[in-house]
């Protein structure tokens, strides 16, 4: 009988000493954990103050109208005609929610051509985006829409224009980051009556470096 009764408590220590561990272990597994939680980086009202600057790339010139007699449109390669200039430009946004911002920019690009003629255009624009996150990049995407100042030598046209783009930021701290952008310009001159013949859309890139303060 005491035998049989050391065999029983042996046993039940043994199974006890096997499936104790796996018991507690399966409780550990199945409770939930805190588990860190993703952040917006931005919310209402957050705003930017960002200063660029780089490099202007004349690209081609679109004449809808050849001549006042035909209606064949012509595409100018500025290549060999005007050379690269720059651009410098300050901007202010804020964001309507976490990821959608409104802002306004002001530019100025400058460049000249092989006849030593020089062109400078300034360009007051708003400003709409929309901020794609990447780990630590973002990546805001944007259109915007103004008014322009082309000046070339003794001319000088008022006119509307659109540049959208997209950036590649890399954020440093809660308050700096610094990027790379890409934007498109498109600047119409468009004339009416006997000088229709002289409407021409300027079609120009722009490469730049940006420093942004967030406040």
């Amino acid at each position: 009988m005491h035998t049989r009764g050391f065999a029983r408590l042996l046993a039940v220590f043994i199974c006890t000493s096997v499936f104790m561990p796996m018991i507690l272990s399966a409780q550990e597994t199945h409770t939930p954990e805190e588990t860190e939680q993703f952040v917006e980086p931005y919310g209402k009202g957050d705003q930017m103050f960002t200063m660029s600057g780089g490099l202007f790339i004349p690209l081609f010139i679109h004449f809808p109208y050849a001549d006042e007699l035909s209606d064949t449109e012509t595409f100018e390669s500025t290549g060999g005609h005007i050379f690269l200039g720059g651009i410098g430009s300050l901007g202010w946004s804020s964001f309507l929610t976490n990821r959608v911002f409104l802002g306004i920019t002001l530019t100025g690009a400058f460049t000249q051509s092989v006849n030593k003629n020089k062109e400078m255009i300034l360009p007051l624009c708003l400003q709409a985006g929309y901020l794609f996150l990447a780990g630590p990049f973002e990546i805001p995407v944007s259109l915007e829409a103004g008014i322009a100042m082309n000046k070339y030598e003794d001319q000088t046209y008022f006119g509307p224009m659109l540049k959208p783009g997209a950036s590649v930021y890399w954020v440093m701290n809660a308050s700096w980051g610094f990027g790379l952008n890409f934007k498109y310009w498109w600047v119409p001159e468009i004339y009416f009556g006997s000088n229709s013949s002289s409407t021409s859309f300027g079609n120009f890139s722009e490469v730049s470096l940006s420093a942004r303060y967030r406040f």
